[in-house]
C-alpha cells in the first residue's frame, strides 16, 4: 500500500510538472540571498521583504509554480558557488562577488539593484583608532569575497594605505563579533550587526558610508541564471515585478517599522537595523533602477577590481545588464516616477 501511495504521488507530481512545462512556467523558481550567519533561515534587503510580505508570490497565484528562499552564511563567495552548481535561479548580493563570479565565467545576468548597505567600522574600545589611518599596523576582520572587502580595500586605498599596513583576517559575521569581544582582532569592517558590540560598550565606532553618501556604501545587484531568463522570461518578468513592488512598499514611511521588525528575522538586533536606516529614506535606499548611477557603480568596482587583481578580465556591461525587466515593471505598475533616472553621480535626471 505504501508503495503505491508513493507511485500515485510520483505520477501527480509528474503530471503537475507536465504542465508547468505546457504553460512555460517552471516547476521552482529558487532564491539565494546574503545572510548574516546565525542560524536563521532569513535575509536582508529588497529580498527578505518580498518573501515576508508575499509579493513574489502574489505573482505566481494561478500557476503551479512554487518558490523557494535560501540565505547564506558564506554570503557572495557562497552563492557564487551555489549558482556554479546549479543551485539558485535568483540571488541578491554585493557587488564585488557579482563582479568576481562574471569574470570568471558565471552565467549570471543583472536584472536589478538591491540598493545600498551602510559599511561600519568598529574597533576595540581601548584602543586609539578613529579613523582608517589608525588601522596601520592593526588586525582587522572583514569577510573575504564580500562587497564588504571590497570596501575595506577602497578605503584603504582612500585613506593611504595598502593591505601590506594591515593584518587581515577573513572571518564571518559571527565569528568577527567573537573575535573582536575576546580581543583577538583590534577592528572589524562590516554591517549593521556590529553596533550590537558597540551598544554593549565592546567595540567603538569609527567609521560608517552613510556619513560620506551612496557611493561609499555596499551596493549590489539581484541576478538570474542566463538559462532560466531565456527559458521562462514571462517567469523572470514576474519576479522582477514582484521585487519592484518590494521596493515601493519600503518607499512608504509608514513600513518602516514593519520593514524593520520582518529584517530582524535574519538576526540583527533591530537597534542596530533601527540606527542604520536612521535619517534616510528608504525609498533611496532601495531604487531598483538599472541607471547610470548604478551601471557608473559597476563600472568603478570593476575598475578597482582589476587594479588589486581580484580579477583578470573586465566585463562587457551592456551583456551583463537587463535593465527592459525593471522599466516593464515600472510601466505596468505605474511607478516610473517614484524612482527618477540619475546620472553618474547620483543626481535625479527628470522629475
Amino acid at each position: 500500500m505504501r508503495f503505491i501511495r508513493y507511485a500515485a504521488a510520483a505520477v501527480v507530481s509528474g503530471l503537475v510538472a507536465a504542465g508547468a512545462q505546457a504553460q512555460g512556467w517552471p516547476e521552482q523558481v529558487r532564491f539565494g540571498g546574503f545572510g548574516q550567519g546565525f542560524g536563521k533561515p532569513y535575509g536582508l534587503a529588497v529580498l527578505a521583504i518580498a518573501q515576508g510580505k508575499g509579493f513574489i508570490a502574489d505573482e505566481f497565484k494561478g500557476t503551479p509554480v512554487k518558490l523557494s528562499f535560501e540565505y547564506f552564511t558564506g554570503t557572495g563567495p557562497a552563492i557564487n558557488e551555489a549558482i556554479a552548481n546549479k543551485r539558485l535561479d535568483f540571488a541578491q548580493y554585493g557587488s564585488l562577488p557579482n563582479i568576481v563570479g562574471r569574470a570568471n565565467g558565471l552565467p549570471t545576468r543583472i536584472v536589478a539593484s538591491y540598493g545600498y548597505t551602510t559599511i561600519f567600522g568598529v574597533a576595540r574600545p581601548d584602543l586609539p583608532v578613529r579613523s582608517f589611518k589608525d588601522l596601520k599596523g592593526k588586525r582587522v576582520a572583514v569577510a573575504k569575497g564580500t562587497v564588504l572587502h571590497w570596501a575595506f580595500l577602497k578605503a584603504l586605498e582612500g585613506n593611504g594605505l595598502t593591505l601590506k599596513d594591515v593584518t587581515l583576517l577573513d572571518l564571518a559575521t559571527a565569528d568577527q563579533l567573537a573575535a573582536l569581544t575576546a580581543g583577538s582582532v583590534d577592528a572589524v569592517i562590516g554591517s549593521s550587526v556590529l553596533l550590537s558590540l558597540r551598544d554593549k560598550g565592546l567595540a567603538k565606532v569609527f567609521y560608517s558610508s552613510h556619513d560620506i553618501g551612496p557611493k561609499a556604501a555596499g551596493f549590489g545587484a539581484i541576478t538570474v541564471t542566463e538559462s532560466f531568463e531565456q527559458r521562462y522570461p514571462e517567469a523572470t518578468q514576474r519576479v522582477v515585478r514582484g521585487l519592484v513592488r518590494a521596493a515601493e512598499w519600503l518607499g512608504h514611511e509608514e513600513n518602516r517599522e514593519e520593514a524593520l521588525q520582518i529584517w530582524t528575522r535574519s538576526g540583527v538586533p533591530y537597534p542596530a537595523l533601527r540606527d542604520e536606516y536612521a535619517g534616510v529614506a528608504l525609498k533611496d535606499v532601495f531604487n531598483p533602477r538599472i541607471d547610470e548611477f548604478f551601471i557608473s557603480q559597476y563600472r568603478d568596482a570593476i575598475a578597482f577590481s582589476r587594479e588589486q587583481k581580484l580579477i583578470r578580465s573586465g566585463i562587457d556591461l551592456q551583456q551583463w545588464f537587463l535593465p527592459r525587466y525593471v522599466d516593464q515593471a515600472l510601466d505596468q505598475l505605474g511607478l516610473q516616477r517614484t524612482w527618477p533616472r540619475r546620472d553618474a553621480s547620483g543626481k535625479p535626471l527628470e522629475g
